[in-house]
């Protein structure tokens, strides 16, 4: 039963050759990655593999389950060869060719703030990316318990797509290093096994963010196979409803193949400014794709996913809020117009500051925050601010650029996820506001940062954004 019919010849080499397109293209919009030995989650290569010896891929998901029932940490990781049930013929190659991780952890970084965790991790071939796990409490800001539904103690994971990022948004640490190659999807799926390793359990981690460094959808072909293997029971089983995609529509054909094949992912769109003119100087991708036909590619994608709960069929929507650029109640009643009526919710992502922004951008007060919100409201749009996530150790919205966070720290009474539309307001009334005020103001100041080696950006840090809103709603469909 381990040999090809020749039907499933005709597939399989047509498998190769994608697999083949999908390696080289690894260097469409940057440098060309070969692996060696390959990533053994990376589907497109583990099936050319297996097709070229002339055995059936049905043999992944044997090979999948003996490696993730046997990733233990501290442990001895599994041998290729030992797997169970597959053809004597190609074990040798397949422990020559592919390894079980082909990345390592560099280092760890966990906030003594909310215990999000950010993790360096070293490419084969010396370059580095970061995720981070963002660990949310469970516990309803509000002090009426308003939203407690939508809460839940979880983690989520969110990735890096590419090596560094080519689009230069001009607030974001990862657009300052431009792009340097794109992650295989193998790669991509390590640093959830790096992580499911570092929390100690493969079901501490439920949701999925593309937020990190990189543009996800100008390595599509990666991306959306990653994707299919943290969906894949035979991998690691997660819900499409819990992946997220972040984009700025730099690729508005992959934006619409997303939509496409992959239609109950998650999409979350950064947008930034109330109009094209601002936004293309802020973010100079946008000149690809105006936001008008941005927004019919949302209208559209909420279509295609009726059949699911209003909830799920939001998209979201990503805003830095920079102080005296677009932070205006003029401008926040020309977003209220330009989203009214649209199933989408907003996440206000007060700037996080970074070693090194020509622009001096600042954050906006807590006031202009709240104003800005309360405008977004009255207009009938659905509204979150972003709370930092490990803002002590530079793993917040926009600081990932393998920039050292050394500040000292004592634990922050504040669940820094928002799970309700609090205003700080009314956080200061609790004495909770000036709390945290008064923390970062002391230990931000003491912070240093260097750059180590190259510099390894994520650009999602403006994604991570998104997380807490796009994860609260799936917790609660969850706990229903």
């Amino acid at each position: 039963g381990s040999f090809l019919t020749s039907s499933d010849r005709a597939v399989a080499l047509s498998a190769m050759a994608a697999a083949g397109v999908m390696q080289a293209k690894g260097s469409a919009t940057g440098r060309r990655r070969d692996l060696h030995p390959k990533p053994i989650f990376d589907e497109p290569s583990l099936r050319s593999f297996l097709v070229g010896h002339g055995v059936k891929p049905v043999h992944m998901g044997k090979i999948w389950k003996h490696v993730l029932s046997n990733l233990h940490e501290g442990a001895q990781l599994p041998r290729l060869d030992d797997v169970p049930g597959i053809p004597d013929r190609i074990r040798k190659a397949l422990a020559e060719e592919y390894a079980v991780i082909t990345s390592s952890l560099v280092k760890m970084s966990v906030s003594e703030i909310d215990g999000t965790m950010k993790l360096l991790v070293r490419l084969q071939d010396g370059g580095e990316v970061e995720a981070v796990v963002i660990h949310h409490s469970g516990e309803a800001e509000h002090p009426d318990q308003r939203q407690a539904d939508r809460c839940g103690e979880r983690d989520t994971l969110c990735v890096s797509s590419q090596v560094g990022c080519r689009l230069g948004c001009t607030f974001c640490a990862t657009g300052t290093m431009g792009l340097q190659g794109n992650l295989w999807p193998g790669e991509i799926q390590e640093q959830l096994v790096h992580a499911q390793m570092q929390k100690g359990h493969a079901n501490s981690i439920l949701n999925v963010v593309f937020m990190g460094m990189g543009e996800p959808l100008e390595n599509y072909d990666a991306v959306s196979s990653a994707i299919r293997g943290l969906v894949d029971p035979f991998r690691f089983g997660l819900a499409p409803s819990s992946v997220t995609v972040s984009t700025v529509g730099s690729s508005p054909r992959n934006m619409q193949r997303l939509l496409e094949e992959l239609p109950k992912i998650k999409l979350a769109v950064s947008l930034h400014a109330p109009n094209q003119a601002l936004r293309e100087q802020l973010v100079p991708a946008a000149k690809i794709l105006p936001i008008g036909k941005l927004l019919a590619l949302v209208d559209e994608h909420s279509q295609r996913t009726t059949g699911e709960s209003k909830r799920q069929r939001m998209v979201m929507v990503s805003y830095v809020l920079l102080k005296g650029v677009n932070d205006s109640l003029e401008q926040a009643r020309e977003l209220a117009e330009l989203l009214k009526g649209r199933s989408v919710i907003v996440n206000l992502i007060p700037y996080n500051p970074f070693e090194g922004n020509v622009h001096e951008y600042e954050e906006p007060s807590p006031k202009d925050v709240d104003d800005f919100l309360k405008v977004l409201a009255q207009g009938e749009v659905r509204v979150f601010e972003r709370r930092h996530h490990g803002r002590d150790i530079a793993a917040a919205c926009g600081q990932l650029a393998k920039l050292n966070g050394t500040a000292e720290s004592t634990r922050d009474q504040l669940d820094i996820e928002s799970c309700s539309c609090t205003l700080n307001k009314d956080l200061r009334k609790r004495g909770l506001l000036e709390q945290k005020e008064e923390w970062l103001g002391q230990h931000l100041a003491k912070s240093t940062w260097k750059h180590a080696g190259l510099a390894t950006v994520t650009a999602a840090l403006v994604g991570l954004a998104a997380v807490g809103a796009v994860q609260a709603f799936s917790w609660r469909r969850r706990a229903r």
